[in-house]
């Protein structure tokens, strides 16, 4: 396909359904201001994303001899492309099957069959949340680096400037905003019995679980003494409780490590939401407050029966 000499934004669509194609050529020719590519093979995505300016990119499950999460991996490690919004079109979304893919690198799903206002909220959302990455991406520092500097657990920033940034652009956008709060239910005991060394290296080894696990846009902090902090872009209380729990049907299947030590773990979680904690007349720092305040009685109330989630709400 010959492509115009303006670099206009480009959706590459991944399939080899003729029905597919021309609903997105309809949509494509109504935007006007997209340009649109369409190929049928992994090679040719590839190879279009390594040559071409793509800004967004929508994969049909159904296309032959496509394996939609090896995809979303290499996509994700392409230069350029760590933000493009992906969507997976599919006719269904077993829990399994989108965790897999979210954590792949897969931005969102098209249930089939296709509708024109869906995709196109869909797709609004998806490029709100590149563009929100995108902004605290230059203030962001990951886990892993701290941990490569040598820093001990203790020493580390429990919170920075980061947890305000997210919380000022979800006042400014007026978007949703969620805190999830963990805490590792035998930590305590653990800590005890085997030491502070076992420990610290149990919390590493659950960090690196939680970074794979967690979304692109998503923010980690490490709380210490077993606990953390998830703040959750563009995610309401329901999509948020979900989230949760997906996390905690992940880790109970996963075996940790501390040294030749192996175990398996349970989480409690606390979620709050912006939209039931927050208030918009306040400060992103007093907002960051409330939050911390209501997913802290949230968390205190699920570890009173311990591996399970509740939610803060007006109510």
């Amino acid at each position: 396909m010959k492509m115009k000499p303006k670099k206009l934004p480009t959706l590459l669509l991944i399939t080899a359904s003729p029905t597919t194609r021309a609903f997105f050529e309809i949509i494509t020719d109504k935007l006007e201001e997209y340009a649109l590519i369409c190929v049928s093979s992994e090679i040719e995505a590839l190879d279009y994303l390594t040559k071409t300016f793509i800004s967004f990119i929508v994969i049909d499950e159904k296309t032959p001899y496509v394996e939609l999460t090896p995809l979303c991996e290499k996509i994700r490690s392409l230069n350029g492309h760590r933000y493009s919004p992906i969507l997976i079109i599919t006719g269904h979304l077993k829990k399994t099957f989108t965790r897999n893919l979210i954590k792949a690198g897969a931005t969102d799903f098209l249930r089939e069959p296709l509708d024109e206002d869906e995709f196109l909220h869909r797709m609004e959302m998806a490029s709100e949340s590149m563009e929100t990455q995108q902004k605290i991406t230059t203030l962001s520092t990951s886990l892993s680096t701290a941990a490569a500097s040598g820093i001990s657990m203790h020493e580390r920033a429990i919170m920075d400037d980061r947890a305000t940034k997210i919380i000022e652009v979800a006042l400014n956008e007026k978007s949703a905003l969620s805190l999830l709060l963990m805490e590792i239910d035998q930590y305590q005991k653990f800590q005890k019995s085997r030491g502070e060394k076992a420990a610290h290296a149990l919390l590493i080894d659950f960090t690196e679980h939680l970074q794979r696990l967690i979304r692109i846009q998503d923010l980690l902090f490490n709380q210490n003494h077993g606990k953390f902090a998830l703040f959750l872009p563009k995610t309401s209380e329901r999509g948020s409780q979900l989230i949760g729990e997906n996390i905690q049907e992940y880790l109970e299947g996963e075996t940790f490590s501390a040294g030749s030590i192996r175990f398996n773990l349970t989480t409690s979680i606390g979620v709050a939401t912006l939209e039931n904690a927050g208030d918009v007349t306040r400060s992103p720092a007093t907002n960051l407050e409330r939050l911390l305040a209501a997913a802290s009685l949230c968390l205190n109330r699920a570890k009173e029966t311990g591996n399970c989630v509740v939610s803060h709400s007006k109510k």
